[in-house]
């Protein structure tokens, strides 16, 4: 009876967003202060940040009472907040998980539902929404939104392979755009002294990050996603139906195509088990004519533009780029691994303490928050004292040098602002001082050339059914340990691959319950199997 109660209550409330005394656009939110506490983890104290907090303040008139604890201290107070009914105004940072949004927020009405104060008075965190699968990520079962997004640009397809452009010129060799032109580019690399360092045998035609390794992903090449990473690893959205990739005749031939460059030396001897340390001191000797990675740079130098300008102008970061996404079929297909952003659902709540105009005066504070210039400035410094901005979404440093020690703390990234807020990062760039020129960014290049192969991707939901989360926890680490053990033993020639190896392989992901994971997948995706 006392959830129906509340429940009522919420509705009544929110159905009717009318003459709020707060203003509904344009700054300051209230023309006399109002103050909203907020309990969040950080490691740093709310002294520690008053000067973005301050400027918020200025700008709106709203004061954030800061309840600020290291993470378990205040998961802690949260929990016995929670239980004892003594909490405060909005609950924000690592604090909450997806339990506490389906249970406090869609069960219990502790927490407000959001999406008709937000489609109202917000219209920057309605552009985030609005981004692809933003919004279905968020909304829960019931239709409502309890939380607000907290999104950071990242790159569309991330770990990708990178090929060596010196390399190609020292064995006389163009830019595969076939597997079997790839093949024949490793082979060169084997054969001749690559790296120009007159050794015949030190080249490694071909390598990978150990702990982004996901092979799998290269089976696009021949139509199929299978990636072994994310929270469905080797499913992969096809026509808007869940396939799993790593049994299918697609999969098979990426295997058999690797198993061959295995065979012939053109794979590095270690790619399954060297360390990551390990991988990246090969790197920085110039022993790797092609590399997974997120990018060079992780085990390679970028080109300085001012003591290697001539390397620079010619190859642009460094020695590597992408390696495009090769045809092995008629239409190559490459791991989509998001739509632009990272997304983080729960990093802020508004609890039951608030009537419908102190929340909306809070969702307002918040969404000045997402403007580009103050999601910016929470992260890398004020303008006019830090910053300066030169143009849409481009911003420089100011001369800091002569910045006393303590100057600069206040204003680096841990000390700026609570870092675990829920904002707005995307396309905006910080330049150092006295610089002029933005350049398009490795992984944006990437992207670009990516773009025309990039396949669907999931949206995150909210699994409420907590005997499906258990089971499928269980069924996804065993099959995924299965299909990566498999994948080097086929590869690296411990196993046989033969119609009667593959067919065991098959089998085996059934007897490790594989149709149960599919289903149980389906259902809480929302979607049919493929």
């Amino acid at each position: 009876m006392k959830k129906l109660v509340i429940l009522l209550a919420l509705v009544l409330a929110l159905t009717s967003c009318q003459a709020l005394a707060f203003n509904e656009t344009g700054l300051p939110i209230v023309d006399e202060t109002v103050t909203f506490t907020m309990l969040i983890d950080d490691s740093y104290t709310a002294e520690d940040h008053a000067l973005m907090y301050d400027y918020l303040e200025e700008q709106t008139n709203v004061h954030v009472e800061l309840m600020l604890f290291p993470y378990q201290t205040a998961l802690e107070r949260m929990n016995i907040m929670l239980s004892t009914g003594n909490y405060p105004d909005v609950i924000a940072g690592w604090l909450l998980g997806t339990k506490n949004i389906l249970n406090e927020g869609m069960t219990d009405g502790i927490f407000l539902p959001l999406d008709e104060l937000i489609d109202a008075y917000c219209p920057n965190i309605t552009e985030v929404l609005d981004i692809p699968g933003v919004r279905a990520s968020m909304t829960l079962p019931d239709g409502h939104i309890y939380s607000i997004p907290y999104v950071v640009g990242e790159p569309e397809a991330t770990f990708k392979p990178y090929i060596n452009q010196i390399w190609l010129e020292n064995v006389g060799m163009d830019m595969p755009t076939t597997p079997e032109e790839l093949k024949e580019v490793l082979i060169a690399f084997r054969d001749n002294d690559a790296n120009g360092n007159g050794e015949l045998d030190d080249e490694i035609p071909f390598s990978g990050d150990p702990n982004n390794l996901n092979l799998g992903m290269l089976a696009g090449w021949w139509g199929v996603d299978a990636f072994g990473g994310g929270d469905y690893p080797y499913f992969s959205m096809v026509d808007g139906k869940l396939l799993f990739g790593a049994n299918t005749d697609e999969y098979r031939t990426f295997l058999e195509y690797f198993a061959d460059l295995y065979a012939e030396g053109l794979v590095d001897p270690e790619i399954f088990t060297q360390d990551l340390e390990t991988w990246k001191a090969k790197g920085k000797d110039d022993l790797y004519g092609v590399s997974i990675a997120y990018g060079p740079g992780d085990f390679i130098s970028y080109y300085d533009k001012e003591t290697e300008p001539e390397l620079r102008e010619k190859y642009g970061w460094n020695r590597f780029t992408v390696l495009p996404v090769l045809a092995g079929c008629e239409n190559p297909i490459f791991h989509r691994n998001s739509y632009g952003v990272t997304l983080f659902r729960t990093q802020m709540a508004i609890t039951n303490k608030c009537d419908e105009e102190k929340a909306g005066i809070i969702l307002r504070w918040f969404d000045n928050l997402y403007t580009e210039e103050n999601s910016r400035q929470s992260q890398s410094g004020l303008l006019g004292s830090k910053l300066e901005k030169i143009g849409d979404g481009v911003y420089r440093e100011l001369d800091m040098s002569d910045w006393t020690e303590e100057q600069k703390t206040a204003q680096d990234w841990g000390h700026i602002f609570t870092q675990s807020m829920p904002r707005y990062y995307h396309d905006s760039v910080v330049l150092g001082f006295g610089a002029e020129e933005v350049e398009l960014s490795m992984n944006d290049y990437c992207d670009e050339v990516y773009a025309p192969y990039l396949n669907d991707t999931f949206v995150k939901v909210w699994a409420s059914d907590e005997a499906d989360v258990a089971r499928s926890s269980i069924l996804t680490t065993d099959i995924n340990t299965y299909v990566k053990t498999a994948m080097a033993q086929f590869i690296s020639g411990e196993k046989e691959l033969n119609d009667t190896t593959w067919a065991e392989y098959c089998a085996q992901l059934e007897t490790y319950g594989l149709q149960e994971l599919i289903e149980i997948n389906c259902r809480t995706l929302g979607v049919e199997a493929y």
